[in-house]
């Protein structure tokens, strides 16, 4: 089940301890209604690579809005660029990324919501595992609905988790087990639902999903000390939860999502590392309007990040 990727899998390496990791919200309403704000975020992320010393790129889900080719082109057309510059990225599927919305409308599509939410067989074709340059591995062949990725970036080791949305248990204990194999590095979970708009952990299925975001919490993010942050979206707009765990390890939880306002406004979210100073600033950005959210503006303090030891 653990596939490899050979070649070029795990070979970004950012010298700087200072370096910004863009995070895309929902953009489902972008690209079904407003692509010029998706690409330009995408074209303001290649022209910022190197001055914000970028490892790679994130998405909490809901890529697309409608289950069609029309929608995906979109996406797949944005993310040409990224691709072309080299620039890694890793998505995490939302609700509307597979069969379980309909092909030109966001309501549910017929049959069993919950099933229908595991196809997703245009997602695997527009963006195939080879489109993934730093992905390491999945939890099944072919498919990078939940998929890792590493990176490097100035002394520290880094673990992208990418779990698919409200998961199936088998996906938890995967994801388990790829934290404790890389326990010394810093693991980033990726996953559409997490927190609600409160900055609480859901409780909930959603209603159609398998196990909610608090199990996930509860068998996968409370038992891994590694696991320092859960970036997530799904509903608005943007919130922050900071829980200790008993070693006293931190886990930072941050919701983004902003399809209500003016159709995402081509919103990112900026995070902003500083391996040095043990901090954190997350902001809110707008490329298409050259605007920040101030409201939607955390800045973390103390972050203990796990340093490489001599056997890397």
């Amino acid at each position: 089940m653990l596939a490899l990727i050979p070649l070029l899998a795990g070979s970004i390496h950012v010298q700087a301890q200072q370096f910004t990791i863009p995070v895309f919200p929902d953009t489902q309403s972008e690209v079904g209604s407003m692509p010029e704000q998706f690409y330009s975020q995408i074209r303001w992320i290649a022209d910022h690579k190197d001055s914000l010393h970028i490892p790679i790129v994130l998405h909490v889900g809901d890529v697309v809005n409608f289950d069609n080719h029309n929608h995906w082109e979109v996406a797949s057309i944005g993310f040409d660029t990224l691709d072309q510059y080299r620039i890694p990225y890793a998505i995490a599927l939302g609700n509307h990324d597979g069969e379980a919305v309909g092909r030109y409308s966001g309501s549910a599509a017929p049959g069993n919501v919950n099933q229908n939410l595991r196809k997703t067989a245009k997602f695997n074709a527009y963006f195939p595992t080879h489109r993934f340059i730093t992905q390491r591995g999945r939890y099944e062949p072919g498919k990078s609905d939940n998929a890792y990725y590493t990176f490097k970036a100035g002394n520290t080791n880094w673990l992208v988790i990418a779990l698919e949305f409200c998961p199936r248990m088998g996906a938890i204990n995967w994801a388990g087990d790829i934290a404790a194999r890389y326990d010394d590095y810093n693991v980033i979970l990726l996953t559409h639902y997490h927190l609600n708009p409160r900055g609480e952990i859901v409780q909930n299925n959603a209603g159609y999903g398998d196990f909610s975001p608090q199990t996930v919490f509860d068998r996968l993010i409370k038992t891994h000390p590694n696991i320092r942050f859960v970036l997530s979206g799904h509903v608005m707009r943007s919130a922050l939860k900071i829980d200790t765990r008993e070693d006293g390890t931190n886990v930072y939880q941050l919701l983004q999502n902003y399809q209500n306002d003016d159709h995402g406004g081509g919103y990112l979210r900026l995070l902003h590392f500083d391996i040095g100073k043990g901090t954190v600033e997350a902001t809110m950005y707008s490329p298409f309007y050259d605007k920040n959210d101030d409201g939607s503006r955390y800045a973390l303090e103390g972050v203990e990040f796990l340093k490489m030891n001599t056997k890397n």
